[in-house]
């Protein structure tokens, strides 16, 4: 018997395959699909369901996918009228390869959250839980995707499920959520690779709350809520279309050049290399950062460009923007920068600054510092004067960002600054610098810092 988790990078989603004698499941699967099939493979085994523990809101499920490739079942809630697959609901029971599958319902990140019991060779008592969104390694799910007037109703929800179904299985019960450290669908998760129900009844801070000061916490939580989301809640309720493998066209820098009107320019290398010279007009999102940035910053309806530090980024980053719905990539600069500039063509740069260099400028000019963090990594310890806007709220609110004086984009390392900075210089912005290093090389300095909100 094997359990296997698959992490998908940027969007800290957790899937899992399982199986055992000849048979196997997946649970809330990501929409490329071949490793799921190769690891039942390598293990003698055939795909024969899918447990999906919710709509997920943050990238397309692939059991579509699965049921296409494999003729696998898929289970999902009763409590929505899902466009295909079959419904279950409370104590429905799955047997599989030797395993059960039991059906709990825990609401409260969404009304029609299930876990998944996991039961070995018809015994009592439960092996392990799929929680989906509804516990996670050091958290809880978020409680706000049906708005902030619903959150209340959520977090009381959420607080029945926790301690009515899931804390009950046992503190032997392994835990298996749907995502960890980094993730959107939760506020900050322990960096951990496993737990128990026991473990997370011992040191998870959200377990040892009272219903009331559970639901005011849920209600003070302030998660950024990533515009894309709505769109991935409605294609999973409906199905995800299958992915159709096509072509990223390898271009020259003519070519490139004569498509890129049309199209979106993603720049996937450092912000380092960005900084020292890139092609105007383009976003600087970082390989790791696509699947979480892009559904904030990209238009579903145009074609995409990548640029990239190496080849084979390439297909890592078709793959990671396919997850979150952006199939539309038409090509990429097949020699990267060096074909752009050999061909004399139009390159722009960005400032950068280090910590020391920042620290020592600002006794002398006046500059803008641009926190883009989240709220609240803001309110834990910021550059002192430093305004907050979030990066994924960036480009909509430029008016806020002065264009007399030089801009220094922050955030904890350099990257979503250097996402940030790219906004900014689309925006006709100049004299913008990136803060290589962030906070956090700020604070090894031994800087001063500030605390609370927006300044």
């Amino acid at each position: 018997m094997f359990i296997e988790r698959l992490v998908s990078e940027g969007l800290a989603h957790f899937s899992y395959v399982a199986g055992n004698d000849n048979d196997a499941f997946v649970v809330d699967p990501k929409r490329d699909v071949d490793p799921y099939i190769k690891i039942a493979k390598s293990n003698c085994c055939m795909i024969r369901f899918v447990f999906e523990t919710h709509r997920n809101e943050d990238y397309l499920v692939g059991s579509l996918e699965l049921e296409h490739l494999t003729g696998c079942r898929i289970i999902h809630s009763d409590r929505l009228d899902f466009g295909y697959g079959e419904p279950a609901t409370e104590n429905d029971t799955f047997d599989i390869g030797g395993m059960r599958i039991r059906v709990i319902e825990t609401p409260g990140h969404s009304p029609e959250s299930l876990s998944f019991v996991l039961y070995l060779f018809s015994g009592e008592i439960p092996f392990a839980v799929f929680t989906g969104d509804a516990l996670f390694y050091g958290n809880v799910g978020r409680t706000d995707l049906f708005g902030r007037e619903k959150t209340a109703e959520y977090a009381s929800k959420l607080h029945d499920s926790l301690h009515g179904k899931l804390l009950p299985l046992g503190d032997r019960t392994t835990l298996y959520p749907a995502h960890g450290a980094g993730s959107a669908c939760g506020g900050t998760m322990s960096e951990i690779e496993i737990s128990t129900i026991g473990y997370e009844r011992a040191t998870n801070p959200m377990l040892i709350l009272p219903r009331e000061e559970f639901v005011e916490r849920k209600k003070r939580e302030n998660i950024p809520l990533p515009p894309y989301f709505a769109r991935m809640a409605d294609h999973n309720l409906n199905g995800p279309l299958l992915l159709e493998p096509g072509l990223v066209k390898p271009m020259d820098a003519p070519r490139f050049a004569n498509v890129m009107a049309d199209c979106t320019l993603v720049d996937t290398r450092s912000p380092l290399s960005f900084a020292g010279s890139h092609i105007k007009g383009s976003y600087n999102i970082w390989l790791r950062g696509l699947p979480n940035f892009a559904g904030w910053i990209l238009d579903y309806e145009r074609d995409i460009l990548l640029l990239t530090e190496r080849q084979e980024d390439v297909e890592t980053a078709t793959r990671y923007l396919a997850r979150i719905g952006f199939d539309k990539v038409k090509g990429y600069l097949c020699e990267g920068i060096e074909d752009w500039q050999n061909c004399g063509m139009l390159l722009e740069q960005s400032g950068v600054y280090t910590v020391d260099g920042l620290h020592e400028k600002r006794k002398e000019e006046d500059l803008f510092v641009l926190d883009v963090r989240e709220k609240e990594e803001y309110a834990e310890g910021h550059i002192p004067g430093a305004v907050n806007i979030y990066v994924g709220e960036l480009e909509k609110r430029l008016a806020e960002v002065p264009s007399d004086r030089p801009v220094v984009s922050v955030c904890s390392t350099g990257n979503r600054s250097g996402l940030g900075a790219s906004i900014l210089a689309r925006g006709g912005f100049t004299g913008v610098n990136n803060l290589i290093g962030g906070t956090t090389a700020w604070k090894e300095k031994g800087y001063p810092t500030k605390r609370g909100h927006r300044e």
